[in-house]
């Protein structure tokens, strides 16, 4: 194995995990614009905004929105089309049981239609194989969209001009598409939705981080082995010359210490083991630490009556919000020195995060769906807690949490 082969792995991870990180910004945005529209507004024009930035962050040719009408769902009309403009364009108004009976068929009842190859499809979508052929669809899947125990809509994404495998991974993102476009057309009952929607975010998006974690774990463990044969063989068939010897040496060094420091970085911000293992304190005073020896600003971390047993959701909520609010520090406060503290008060965790950086209009920022905040608050409100923006241009800022160490009686 070449010594350079051993990093290969990692630019397809970080690529990962930016399109990742960029679909979680791209939900959350269109939730929080949809939140922000009128109760009589129609969110369509968001949706295929949407559906558009899906296109082209997932690499598909065509996404359309219909919607089924009639008493059992029998006509299929077109609300939104996304779609090269070579490819035929569907009417806006067809039957479902002449053109796609078995699609149909199979998302009234609840369920996704994942086709890979065309030829895949059942004889008994013969049907639905040819109109898919008619309007140039290599690959379709199909995600129905339900409001009030009834499919009333679905989304599809197509390729047109190669075939598309559907890993889970990718499904689980669309449905995750899919829920956040049902919940915006019900409007039956928006906030509480898109509420709902946000959590499903968050959990999917820490059980993505948690992936990738042991897949870094797994993968680059065996790269790092790998090194380190290459190091013995090394020793036992050294170069001709001491000067050779030495530049090899350093260089296989270089890489082996490059490589575990990206797998600590990497591992340690998709899943924080170390929270699971040591608990909040540890957890949150090792990331201050870290950021304190890399760069700007100077950190420090206190801690006061924390309780030893925190609720697992509770501590990563807290960690999450403390990670999130230092990485704006670093990367947007220009701030020489920040303060995180965390005690306990009572029935309550207080967390505040302080710097003495630029601040910045809280407002303002709410205003334009910042995926950041929207994260944090929606974080801590959904376990009853409350966090407020301490801030204003020129006088630093400072994250205020207070969280309740079990959830609140339901009323």
């Amino acid at each position: 194995m070449q010594a350079n082969d051993v990093t290969a792995d990692l630019p397809t991870l970080q690529a990962e995990l930016d399109t990742s990180h960029r679909l979680q910004e791209l939900l959350a945005d269109l939730a929080v614009r949809l939140i922000n529209q009128p109760a009589v507004g129609d969110p369509s024009d968001e949706i295929e905004r949407a559906q558009r930035r899906l296109c082209d962050l997932l690499g598909f040719d065509r996404s359309t929105l219909w919607y089924l009408t009639g008493p059992d769902g029998e006509t299929l009309r077109l609300r939104r089309i996304v779609q090269p403009e070579t490819a035929p364009v569907p009417p806006q108004q067809m039957s479902a049981t002449e053109h796609f009976p078995y699609l149909v068929e199979q998302i009234q009842a609840g369920a996704p239609v994942l086709v890979a190859r065309l030829a895949d499809l059942p004889a008994a979508a013969e049907q639905d194989r040819k109109w898919l052929a008619h309007y140039q669809a290599k690959s379709t899947a199909v995600f129905p969209l339900r409001a009030g125990g009834r499919v009333f809509a679905a989304i599809t994404f197509a390729t047109v001009y190669a075939e598309r495998a559907w890993t889970p991974a990718l499904v689980q993102r669309l449905e995750l598409v899919a829920q956040v476009f049902a919940a915006a057309l019900a409007r039956s009952d928006a906030n509480e939705a898109l509420r709902e929607v946000t959590v499903r975010l968050i959990n999917a998006q820490e059980k993505e981080r948690a992936r990738l974690a042991r897949e870094l774990h797994d993968g680059m463990s065996q790269q790092l082995a790998v090194l380190a044969v290459e190091l013995q063989l090394l020793g036992l068939r050294p170069p001709a010359t001491t000067a050779e010897m030495r530049a090899r040496l350093d260089e296989l060094s270089d890489k082996t210490k490059a490589l575990s420091s990206d797998v600590h970085r990497m591992s340690h911000a998709l899943h924080p083991a170390k929270l699971e293992q040591l608990g909040l304190v540890a957890a949150i005073g090792g990331f201050c630490r870290e950021l304190d020896a890399t760069a700007p600003p100077r950190v420090q971390f206190t801690a006061e009556r924390v309780p030893e047993r925190i609720p697992s959701d509770r501590a990563l909520a807290l960690y999450r919000v403390a990670q999130e609010s230092l990485w704006n520090v670093v990367r947007h406060s220009g701030a020489t020195h920040a303060t995180v503290s965390l005690a306990g008060a009572g029935s309550e965790l207080l967390l505040d995060v302080a710097d003495d950086g630029c601040g910045f209009d809280p407002d303002a920022v709410a205003a334009t769906a910042s995926l950041g905040l929207l994260g944090m608050r929606e974080r801590i409100s959904v376990l009853g807690g409350r966090i407020r923006w301490d801030a204003a241009p020129g006088r630093g800022t400072a994250v205020r949490v207070r969280l309740p160490l079990s959830p609140l009686p339901a009323s």
